[in-house]
């Protein structure tokens, strides 16, 4: 079992390894003047993350989520806040969170895959 010292150490490095800062979004719903219900996205701050290609076993995992869609996986620190709908800002495209998949007992991470906004 690992100390606290040597988790914090993990943690900070594998921080210190994050290199892309993305804006992330949360979706709400109101109703615009005419009665309409409009999606809102409000801003949640950047939030430090990876940014990878799904590999050919997630792709056929989850192609009925993904589809002709183009997707990516992001990796982000297992405290971090992101949830299903979420979206982040990224080459100048929203793409939105679809699920997590962390299966492993001893991360410090977390990876969301996510697909472009149509």
């Amino acid at each position: 079992m690992l100390s606290a010292a040597e988790l914090a150490s993990i943690q900070a490095t594998v921080a210190s390894a994050l290199d892309v800062a993305l804006p992330q979004y949360r979706s709400t719903k109101a109703a615009d003047t005419y009665g309409h219900t409009t999606r809102i996205r409000v801003s949640q701050g950047n939030i430090q993350c990876n940014i990878l290609k799904p590999s050919a076993t997630q792709l056929q995992a989850y192609a009925g989520i993904i589809g002709a869609q183009r997707s990516l996986v992001i990796r982000v620190m297992q405290a971090s806040d992101v949830q299903e709908g979420d979206e982040f800002l990224y080459d100048g495209l929203y793409w939105v969170v679809n699920n997590m998949q962390d299966a492993e007992s001893y991360t410090v991470t977390k990876e969301y895959l996510i697909t472009v906004v149509a």
